[in-house]
């Protein structure tokens, strides 16, 4: 994705503007039940009562790219309604489905953090950086990104799956969760696979990472190779986990998730070398 983060309007521009205008979590898009596309410079005049606040996002192709948080009271224009960014899944192109998590994690930011958790001085915007400063304590504050860790977990020919109770129903995936203070990726991925199914891995290879905005994540996906122990799902978090066979698996994630990317390019591997032995 070609895009140049940016603070400031630039003083050169190609083309119309893109527009991420956002009301609570929800994106302005166009009203189609396919393909979708965002609202055009005249159209987002329409809001300009309306905005709480606005950021310049980056620029994608030359085309300045603008986050906007509306008033709740702000109603969609003819032929656009508010929409999730989760309803928007294979909707658009994954460049704009990416910047408008961008936008969506900005304006988060910017809204939870007007004072300082220090001593209450509202905070103001750093002319140089993306942050919020308290002119008081000097505190920074920068944009939240909360690192994920995940792992496919393989055995022979199998992968081992688990869903979590907040899961599309049937949809089963790799496990993940949140890194720690002080643990590597590493450390943090093999704990996670220990609390959550019981079981032991080894030789961690990096797939890659994805920036997710619910709301502010980063996962940082890894293949793992069974050692020891048996499943023991753990309550609350893991409905069920069990062993696959790459010919019989479930329901899946959605294919713009770095998880289903990982479950899909494991699978592809294992087939490769399965079909070579025989």
């Amino acid at each position: 994705m070609d895009f140049q983060p940016l603070l400031v309007t630039p003083e050169q521009s190609i083309g119309e503007s893109l527009w991420f205008i956002f009301r609570g979590s929800h994106l302005l898009v166009t009203d189609a039940e396919e393909i979708i596309n965002l609202p055009d410079d005249k159209t987002s005049a329409f809001f300009a009562h309306f905005i709480l606040r606005r950021h310049v996002i980056d620029q994608l192709q030359g085309r300045v790219c603008y986050g906007i948080e509306v008033s709740t009271q702000a109603a969609s224009p003819p032929g656009y309604v508010f929409a999730s960014l989760r309803s928007l899944f294979g909707r658009t192109d994954d460049a704009l489905l990416s910047l408008a998590g961008r936008a969506f994690q900005i304006i988060d930011w910017d809204r939870t953090h007007l004072y300082c958790s220090r001593c209450g001085t509202p905070t103001t915007l750093h002319t140089h950086e993306r942050a919020r400063i308290c002119p008081s304590c000097q505190l920074a504050f920068y944009p939240r990104i909360a690192p994920v860790v995940m792992g496919l977990i393989i055995r022979g020919q199998e992968l081992l799956l688990a869903r979590s109770p907040q899961f599309a129903p049937n949809v089963y995936s790799a496990i993940a969760g949140y890194c720690e203070p002080g643990e590597s990726l590493e450390i943090a991925l093999k704990r996670e696979i220990r609390e959550e199914v019981g079981v032991e891995v080894g030789n961690l290879q990096y797939f890659r990472s994805q920036s997710w905005p619910f709301p502010h994540s980063l996962m940082v996906a890894f293949t793992c190779h069974y050692q020891s122990g048996v499943i023991a799902p753990q309550p609350g978090e893991i409905e069920d986990a069990r062993w696959f066979s790459m010919n019989d698996l479930p329901m899946l994630p959605h294919p713009v998730s770095v998880a289903r990317q990982l479950i899909d390019a494991t699978l592809a591997l294992m087939k490769s070398r399965h079909h070579a032995l025989h």
